[in-house]
């Protein structure tokens, strides 16, 4: 077998694993399992650049990218370096690891993202999983989802009913990208079941992290009386459920002390900032977590904000980092905003809203984050179908 046919059967193997991956991390969240379909494509996709017109043709096709990636390397390079100070370099070679990974996922998304039978591909598959996981979630949990906002320890996805529905904002948002491509109706099943789940959990920030997104694929003509029918209607679904259903009633009172609770917020803020005090410009490092007991009596261990979390963790000079990343991926949003291929904006924004209450990192193995921060990011850099024709 000559190189180019080696290359070629491996660019087509990736393109097949790759999606299964993003299948199967949807709804296995930190699998291992899982997690080596991910190794696989990796290898697959090395091999795949041995023959040099691909490596070449790769190399033209992530020039506009390139910065992005750079930036996310140099912040994981230095996060990594974070744990020197951190005394903690026994976790060294495990981020370098980490951001060699997300680096890999970033470069595979986005090739599958430019072609468009791989592109429909991969986005369905993210949307499957999500979905098949909101159906199991509803069948098995959901007494335990509407009462007590958990899951049980033997739902596959996420342990956290926030970024559970994080999950549904980014599957709505991807099927209503692909109703739009393909006009295909039956993604509108997906949608429902992914807004339900969505409600039951009772989650405010990816609501209204939702709403605010889909602000940013409007334009004048979708004002249609058509559209503002079908607006009206769901609309009206989503009144009656929210008065007419116990979730919805428990949402709506999660509404109501929405104003307490912001308080809690704040006061875990201020905490942080005052751990980072002494630490300003490189932070405490990598491993760092808060360890103290609210006003309220709730244990804290982490700073419920992914941007006060890189404060916290890399100082000014991680947090500036985070955000040169941020906006690269912003000054690419601008451009597909002015392509007309707004749902990549608005998942983009939907990740930033999102992220900005939640306390988890960006830069570890697959799981939760692949999806809500890195997958977005990949999407908006991803070079758009129209330019390629």
């Amino acid at each position: 077998m000559n190189i180019l046919t080696f290359s070629e059967i491996s660019r087509k193997a990736y393109a097949f694993v790759f999606p299964l991956f993003l299948f199967f991390s949807a709804i296995f969240c930190m699998s291992t399992r899982t997690n080596n379909l991910f190794h696989i494509s990796f290898a697959l996709f090395i091999f795949s650049l041995f023959y040099k017109e691909n490596f070449l043709q790769f190399v033209e096709k992530t020039e506009k990218k390139r910065l992005t990636f750079i930036l996310v390397a140099l912040m994981g390079l230095y996060y990594a370096a974070t744990n020197i100070w951190g005394n903690t370099l026994y976790n060294l070679g495990s981020v370098l690891t980490h951001t060699l990974y997300i680096v890999v996922y970033l470069l595979i998304l986005t090739t599958l993202l430019e072609e468009p039978k791989t592109r429909h591909i991969a986005l369905a598959s993210i949307v499957a999983g999500v979905t098949v996981l909101s159906v199991y979630t509803l069948a098995t949990d959901y007494s335990l989802v509407a009462s007590l906002r958990q899951v049980s320890l033997s739902n596959p996805g996420p342990q956290n009913v926030i970024d559970l529905a994080g999950y549904c904002g980014v599957g709505i948002l991807l099927a209503c990208m692909l109703l739009k491509e393909k006009g295909q109706q039956f993604y509108y099943i997906p949608i429902i079941i992914m807004l339900i789940m969505m409600i039951i959990t009772q989650s405010r920030g990816p609501i209204l992290a939702l709403l605010i997104a889909f602000i940013f694929t409007l334009h004048r003509s979708v004002l249609t009386r058509r559209n503002i029918i079908i607006c009206l209607v769901i609309a009206l679904i989503l009144a009656a459920v929210v008065v007419l259903t116990p979730a919805g009633v428990m949402l709506m009172e999660r509404f109501e002390i929405l104003g307490s609770q912001s308080g809690l917020r704040l006061s875990i803020w201020h905490h942080t900032l005052e751990e980072l005090s002494g630490h300003p410009w490189l932070g405490r490092g990598f491993d760092y977590q808060l360890d103290f007991t609210n006003y309220s009596g709730e244990h804290i261990t982490t700073t419920h904000s992914i941007y006060l979390g890189a404060l916290l963790k890399g100082g000014i000079v991680g947090f500036t980092l985070l955000m040169a990343v941020i906006c690269s991926g912003l000054w690419r949003a601008l451009k597909k905003f002015r392509e007309n291929n707004r749902y990549d904006v608005a998942l983009f924004i939907y990740a930033l809203i999102f992220m900005s209450s939640q306390g988890m990192f960006i830069i570890n193995n697959p799981r939760e984050s692949w999806v809500l921060f890195w997958l977005p990011l990949g999407l908006v850099i991803s070079r758009s179908l129209k330019k390629q024709s």
